[in-house]
């Protein structure tokens, strides 16, 4: 099956994205600029995984890291083995790496 068979059949033609459409060479470089900026170069790495333990069970589990979702994170994530709900708090640090800590949440 080729992408475009997956488009929705309410587009036509124009609206699907021409395949044969030349991408630009010469990338703005004020845009590059900001980018920078805004992404400090670096190795190009961040923590994707962690291992944690479970303050109910105390299970050793790995956990799934976002990097995309901001430098500084809060959220809900059950434990994998026993069910019970977690309040999970990660940071990134400027090289990448994440300090991660999960706390038990109670009802």
């Amino acid at each position: 099956m080729r992408f475009s068979d997956e488009l929705p059949h309410s587009l036509d033609d124009d609206a699907r994205p021409d395949a044969d459409a030349e991408l630009d060479p010469d990338p703005d470089p004020d845009l590059a600029l900001e980018l920078d900026d805004d992404f400090p170069l670096g190795d190009g790495t961040a923590e994707t995984g962690a291992l944690v333990m479970c303050p109910y069970c105390g299970e050793e589990v790995e956990i799934a890291l976002d990097p995309g979702s901001g430098a500084v994170q809060e959220y809900v994530e059950d434990c994998q083995v026993c069910c019970q709900p977690w309040g999970v708090a990660v940071v990134y640090h400027d090289d990448g790496s994440a300090e991660v800590a999960v706390s038990a949440l109670d009802a």
